[in-house]
């Protein structure tokens, strides 16, 4: 069904909506109807959002993200609740991530307004993003989200052409959908959200930075490929240093760079010292550093009117991350005030209370995270693992499936998954994911002793062996797989190297303060020691 061609016969020329848009800014309530009436839902093959940007005759084109569309039978919900089957896809070459969609109707749909020249949308100005979410009963919502322009660099892209870098709360319901001005115009599609993607999973920090990409990108591409009504931007390339030095950045964010990030990021305050994002966006670069001057960055960024939620839930992680869970609590609260579905605050606030000896109000945290993202693979992770404290493994078992589920290659979801299977007698289970967490991370000592431990109660003794061998070699320190493999050996009857093996598990159990394991190696130790005297 897919080709990278796209006939001028196919789509013809481009129908527009009857009404002009206005020059002057237009309340969020305005522009919010506007985008109501042009954004289109994508269903059946993903969850996505479009916006339809052509009508010849009944035929009606929208313009997506082109994953949205890689699976068959996707229908296009109309802003009347109406589904229409996809009669046509087409991509784009070079893994431009963007797609053109049609659907037919007699029905009359408006056609959305696209900005002349993307280039002109300035850092700081308003913006939105419109799209469906799925509700917790499964049925799509409209919803509009308002953010600023972080930055928009002339002539410079990312993967998959994207370029326009915004800060509106978005989720995954929203990526294919349109990035409208304030005057009602699209300016971009929106692709990426929290665009860090080399931030460590376990780190419940937002960037508070999204991606799209520019209808400049999509004017020229079309014309490149023949369909008619598109005329490209005549681009005056202005200057743009600032936004240069916060692509950069977010370029080296994506890498894990965080040390190239602050460089950048701290130039850029250099030349804009009043820029409150800045601020933010390097107090995010410190906290992947756990360099805990990022709280002050936090506060700069409050001080310059920064009122955002996302502000004080990374202050809050911060704080949380050096041992102040009290005053960690209050930026959560301060962070949900501002923002009643910001998943992560709920989450970091659970995390926190968790710390401090209160399950119950933490467990309604993680339920509440959840039930705002279902997508969140972090909060199946820690609600599972409090609901092993509180002596549900198979309901912690649920969890830690439904996390690998989001994301597969979540290596402390399947440590964890290991450690509850073996817990519940499941040790062939427990042996699948710890090999799963050494094959995504092979340096993690932990995993390899896990692993041997369970395999030693399925009589695999060399394969347990081997294991803590290899525990060993990663980690020197690690007395319990001198234990476990001294324990074997004796078992196999090499009472002499499972003597030196005991004997270095208690010196480190001593060493790290493991009064109860250091003494129950000794009488091991004395209970081999005795075999074979008269």
């Amino acid at each position: 069904m897919k080709n990278y061609l796209l006939p001028t016969a196919l789509f013809g020329s481009i129908t527009l909506v009857s009404y002009i848009s206005p020059a002057v800014a237009l309340p969020s309530v305005e522009v919010q109807q506007i985008a109501k009436q042009s954004t289109v839902q994508i269903a059946k093959c993903d969850i996505a959002s479009g916006a339809i940007v052509q009508k010849n005759a009944n035929i009606y084109t929208v313009l997506t993200v082109a994953r949205a569309v890689k699976k068959s039978g996707c229908e296009i919900v109309a802003p009347d609740d109406t589904s229409y089957r996809v009669t046509e896809v087409k991509t784009f070459p070079n893994n431009i991530d963007l797609a053109l969609v049609s659907f037919t109707s007699n029905k009359n749909y408006p056609v959305a307004k696209l900005i002349a020249n993307s280039d002109r949308v300035e850092a700081g100005e308003p913006i939105y993003v419109s799209g469906f979410l799925l509700s917790s009963a499964g049925s799509p919502v409209f919803t509009f989200v308002k953010g600023d322009t972080i930055a928009n660099p002339p002539n410079k892209q990312q993967s998959q052409s994207y370029s326009l870098i915004y800060s509106n709360n978005t989720l995954p319901g929203h990526s294919g959908g349109p990035v409208w001005n304030d005057r009602g115009e699209v300016v971009a599609i929106h692709g990426q959200r929290d665009i860090s993607t080399k931030i460590d999973r376990n780190v419940g920090v937002e960037t508070g930075y999204n991606l799209g990409i520019t209808i400049n990108t999509f004017t020229k591409l079309a014309t490149t490929a023949g369909i008619r009504g598109y005329a490209p931007a005549t681009l005056a390339t202005r200057s743009k240093p600032v936004d240069d030095l916060i692509f950069s950045a977010l370029q080296k964010e994506s890498k894990g760079d965080y040390r190239g990030m602050l460089a950048d990021l701290n130039q850029a305050i250099f030349l804009d010292s009043q820029n409150a994002r800045l601020y933010y966006k390097r107090g995010v670069a410190k906290t992947m550093l756990r360099n805990r001057d990022a709280i002050e960055d936090y506060n700069r960024a409050i001080a310059l009117k920064l009122n955002d939620s996302n502000v004080y839930n990374n202050r809050g992680y911060t704080k949380s991350d050096f041992g102040d869970k009290k005053g960690a609590i209050e930026d959560f609260n301060r962070s949900i005030s501002l923002d009643s579905t910001n998943a992560r605050a709920y989450h970091n606030r659970g995390n926190a209370k968790a710390a401090l000896n209160n399950p119950k109000s933490a467990l309604e945290d993680f339920n509440r995270a959840i039930s705002l993202d279902s997508t969140f693979a972090l909060a199946y992770l820690s609600r599972g693992n409090l609901k092993a404290i509180l002596g549900d493994n198979k309901g912690k078992l649920a969890d830690l499936s439904r996390a690998i589920e989001i994301d597969p290659n979540h290596i402390e979801a399947h440590e964890n998954l290991g450690l509850v299977k073996a817990e519940l007698g499941d040790t062939k289970g427990a042996i699948e994911s710890f090999t799963r967490a050494i094959a995504l991370n092979p340096k993690n000592a932990a995993n390899y002793s896990n692993r041997g431990i369970a395999r030693s109660k399925t009589a695999d003794e060399k394969g347990a062996i081997e294991d803590f061998d290899r525990a060993i070699a990663l980690d020197g320190s690690n007395a319990k797989a001198y234990a476990n493999r001294g324990l074997i050996k004796a078992k196999l009857g090499d009472k002499k190297t499972a003597l030196l093996d005991l004997k270095k598990a208690a010196n480190r159990f001593k060493r790290q303060g493991q009064t109860a394991s250091y003494n129950r190696i000794l009488t091991e130790i004395r209970r081999i020691g005795s075999k074979g005297k008269g």
